[in-house]
């Protein structure tokens, strides 16, 4: 009874305008019913996801309730319909093209990115999801590296990663995917700059405290965020080609000193990315600090022959070549 109590309140409190669409009871469903369809190739136990969705057993009970009456579970097991399957699919592929879209078309952190996909795939139709995906070019991955469904189900194959006690140091890797669902990780490594496609170089490596090289940075941070990053090993080609190993952040360039610019980092995306492009910080354009501002950010750089204001949050996204290089 105080569970119909409580799901009967969070309803009310939504239709008067004070719960977002996420804390429906569809919607709660929804995201049960996805959970299912994910943990059922992982040999996910249902014990395991009521505590994972925040929810109790009775309420957790009359979830199943409503997925069984919409015809998305068998009524005496927790197989998916080809109905539930369907609708799985639809709304993880929502959930991840919109993800993609946000990091290309909008100014939202990626921190942000994950709770407002997951306030809209519950909303988007087939059709959104068509002209979505034709926006941006049939992507196959979202900018984590979650492989990004077809309607019909097919995923693009996924590359074989290292387990953690494969890992050793003063060596280059790359990153394949990051996890966005533990937060406080993913936060931590996302203000770290590290992102899907980017590649360090491991220090050092111990149970408690790893430290890495990253865009001329020195990180430590504990082992276990290695934990929420799917990793390979970098090739050779590859840590030359991105100037992993020689490049740093125009941040650390000093007055009176001129460099030349490398690349943009792989956290930069979307409409920063185009802008700092369409400024001139492209590679081979030769930059040097013409001043810094009274509290030292932001600060102006002279890049083509102009000078240009970059707060330290932008400018960190600009990879130059290491001056005594």
């Amino acid at each position: 009874m105080k569970c119909h109590r409580s799901l009967d309140l969070i309803g009310w409190l939504h239709r008067i305008g004070l719960l977002p669409q996420r804390l429906t009871r569809r919607t709660a469903a929804e995201d049960l019913l996805k959970a299912l369809y994910e943990g059922r190739s992982q040999g996910t136990p249902i014990s395991t996801l009521s505590p994972t969705l925040d929810l109790s057993q009775p309420a957790l009970q009359e979830l199943l309730t409503d997925l069984r009456e919409a015809g998305f579970l068998y009524p005496n097991n927790l197989e998916l319909t080809p109905e539930g399957v369907r609708r799985a699919i639809e709304l993880t592929r929502a959930h991840r093209l919109y993800e993609l879209y946000l990091a290309e078309h909008s100014g939202y952190s990626p921190e942000d990115w994950h709770r407002l996909a997951h306030t809209k795939e519950h909303e988007l139709t087939e059709e959104e999801h068509k002209r979505i995906a034709k926006l941006l070019g049939n992507p196959l991955y979202d900018p984590h590296g979650d492989p990004i469904p077809t309607s019909e189900g097919r995923r693009p194959d996924q590359p074989l990663a290292l387990p953690l006690e494969e890992l050793v140091p003063h060596r280059w890797y790359f990153v394949l995917h990051i996890e966005d669902d533990e937060a406080v990780s993913f936060q931590r490594l996302s203000a770290l700059g590290l992102t899907r496609d980017s590649i360090f170089a491991l220090e050092e490596l111990t149970p408690a405290l790893c430290t890495i090289r990253y865009e001329g940075e020195t990180f430590s941070f504990p082992t276990s965020m290695l934990l929420a990053l799917t990793l390979r090993q970098a090739s050779e080609e590859e840590v030359t080609q991105t100037h992993a190993d020689r490049a740093q952040r125009l941040t650390r360039l000093p007055l009176g000193v001129e460099a030349k610019v490398v690349a943009l980092s792989p956290a930069c995306r979307g409409a920063m990315r185009r802008r700092l492009m369409d400024l001139g910080f492209v590679s081979g354009s030769t930059i040097s600090v013409d001043m810094r501002s009274p509290l030292g950010n932001p600060t102006a750089y002279i890049v083509r022959g102009a000078a240009i204001a970059l707060r330290d949050d932008q400018a960190r996204y600009i990879l130059i070549q290491s001056p005594t290089q």
